[in-house]
């Protein structure tokens, strides 16, 4: 059987009886539980979390000793997202640990374990322009006697009015304080309060 590890930019590894083989594949599947207590009658699945997959694989190479751990670091250095086929297969996953060890009864290879974790894609939801009716087309298929629908529609309808003043105008309002400001009378139409 012929086990194959696939990044989607960095190429594959084909590992078959003449270059190599994987020699053990370890999936993990895992979730979180909330340590809070729990109300009774509340659904226990709301307050566990689904950890992301795990696929541990362990090998062995006896040819092409650089080409495989070139290919191996390379999937791992650029975090490439890849597919494995074997006993188990998997796709989207990202090799978030690789191990290389060197053994003197394999001078020509090397041993490796990778930790291949899934990777969570999804798409953002977006809304086409020009799919949905504007309110303004929406509020114009209302029956006529509804009150609400016709505010709607009439408050969309006001526009404001400004008026303007001519620069003479303006001109002889900002003259007619004569550069002076204004200090309030000097003394009060009513008597003080004494305190009595």
């Amino acid at each position: 059987m012929s086990y194959t590890l696939t990044g989607l930019t960095t190429g594959s590894v084909k590992f078959d009886p003449g270059t190599g083989t994987i020699t053990q594949e370890v999936l993990t599947r895992s979730s979180k539980m909330t340590s809070n207590a729990i109300e009774s009658g509340s659904s226990i699945e709301d307050h566990v979390y689904l950890n992301p997959e795990q696929l541990q694989i362990t090998g062995v190479v006896i040819k092409n000793h650089n080409i495989f751990k070139e290919r191996l670091e390379s999937m791992h250095k650029q975090r490439d997202l890849v597919t494995y086929t074997g006993k188990i297969r998997v796709s989207n996953y990202v090799i978030i640990n690789l191990q290389i060890k060197n053994s003197s009864s394999n001078k020509k290879g090397f041993q490796f374990t990778a930790t291949l974790q899934k990777a969570n894609i999804v798409s953002g939801q977006y809304v086409e322009l020009g799919q949905t009716a504007l309110m303004s087309q929406q509020d114009s298929g209302k029956k006529k006697g509804d009150s609400q629908a016709a505010a709607v529609k009439a408050a969309g309808l006001k526009t404001t009015v400004s008026q303007q003043i001519s620069q003479s105008s303006y001109a002889a309002y900002v003259n007619s304080y004569g550069g002076k400001s204004s200090s309030g009378p000097a003394q009060r139409k009513t008597a003080s309060h004494n305190g009595v």
